[in-house]
């Protein structure tokens, strides 16, 4: 009986509920979406942190739109680097006393032990950037649920490397140009080489050009600028393309820093429609409410009881948030339940509308119409 009045309440609604559901289901997928994307971004701060302080300096392509005359093309054109002399530059750089930094993943193609999906390679003071510390040639850091095999020697391409420590729940990869959140499921699966030898290591992985991909995402801790520009050459023997160097502090003031303005921005915008959304339900249910009021008193005099037509008022509350809670549900489950503290956050809310829809149709009935001394059950 109470279904068929909410539905038929819904029906004299249609116009309201209708615009309600969708714009309700808009405005909070899109609150949640950009909250999952700020918090995202917002992880990357300590360590963009990090690299401004150790004043890391990361290369970029120069976007340029002028052309060499055709009677120079000849003469300028470009010759790739001799690889042995390639290799000696990065094995340099990348040493313990070198200033260059990279990483690269390998899939696991039978190196190690099945239980690991792929290797994440940390070459020279990538190291030290991601808070990894070691003081043999080569380590290994094993994720948080194999914690038994530190202090084991595992073997990586028929070479036996100790596992020191892991790298812990909360370790996360930053580059200036891409970021591995420490939330990342792929990390349970992930053995990290640490390694200061890149002629070893490729001469473990032969098939794998490591240069050209050590060298594409190498960045420099604290370098000279003799030592900048050296490694921009380097990028144009290597690709034939001019690369800058720029710092850690001013990639994030053009990109990072506008994108946390604009999540903020839009987020600010998307919760005030929400609370005007909100508004709007409220006065809605009270409007509603008053138009019907004369019907409740009917009923309730004929002996419907006080708790029906709440559940009635109540139940129409709902119905018109069902579907933005499967909008909410949907976000989670595609975002791998980050931020799940947000649907009993938005469940809570609803209650709140649904019992203060029901007390304001008690109070309604109740008092206004003065029916306390009409019904001995009110």
């Amino acid at each position: 009986m109470v279904l068929k009045q909410i539905m038929k309440d819904l029906w004299r609604e249609w116009s309201w509920a209708l615009f309600y559901t969708i714009v309700a289901t808009m405005t909070l997928m899109a609150i949640l979406y950009l909250s999952i994307g700020f918090s995202t971004v917002r992880k990357q701060s300590s360590s963009i942190k990090s690299f401004v302080d150790q004043k890391v300096v990361m290369f970029e392509i120069m976007e340029t739109q002028m052309q060499p005359s055709p009677a120079k093309t000849d003469a300028n054109k470009h010759q790739a680097s001799d690889p042995s002399e390639m290799m000696n530059f990065l094995q340099k750089n990348l040493s313990k006393e070198g200033k260059a930094g990279s990483y690269f993943f390998i899939g696991n193609n039978g190196f190690i032990d099945a239980k690991y999906e792929q290797i994440l390679i940390l070459f020279g003071q990538y190291s030290n950037l991601t808070g990894l510390e070691y003081s043999s040639p080569m380590a290994l850091f094993a994720p948080e649920a194999n914690k038994e095999d530190v202090g084991t020697k595992l073997s990586v391409v028929g070479k036996e490397i100790q596992i020191v420590d892991t790298f812990g729940s909360d370790f996360s990869l930053f580059h200036p140009l891409s970021y591995f959140d420490a939330e990342n499921p792929f990390w349970s699966k992930t053995l990290i080489l640490c390694t200061r030898d890149l002629e070893t290591v490729n001469r473990m992985f032969p098939t794998w050009n490591l240069s050209s991909e050590v060298l594409s995402r190498m960045v420099l801790v604290n370098p000279s600028d003799a030592e900048v520009d050296q490694l921009q050459h380097k990028f144009f023997d290597q690709y034939g393309k001019l690369y800058k160097g720029i710092s850690t502090k001013d990639f994030t003031q053009t990109s990072t820093d506008p994108s946390m303005r604009a999540y903020k921005l839009f987020i600010l915008f998307y919760t005030l429609s929400g609370f005007l959304l909100i508004l709007l339900l409220l006065l809605n249910v009270i409007r509603m409410i008053e138009i019907n009021i004369a019907e409740y008193t009917v009923h309730h005099l004929y002996g419907a009881p006080i708790r029906i037509i709440q559940r009635r008022v109540g139940g129409y509350v709902l119905a018109l948030n069902i579907l933005p809670i499967v909008g909410v549900i949907y976000v989670l489950v595609v975002n791998q339940m980050a931020l799940w503290y947000f649907l009993p956050l938005v469940i809570a809310f609803i209650l709140v509308l649904y019992l203060f829809s029901t007390s304001f149709v008690s109070k309604r009935i109740g008092t206004l119409n003065g029916l306390g001394n009409l019904r001995r059950d009110y």
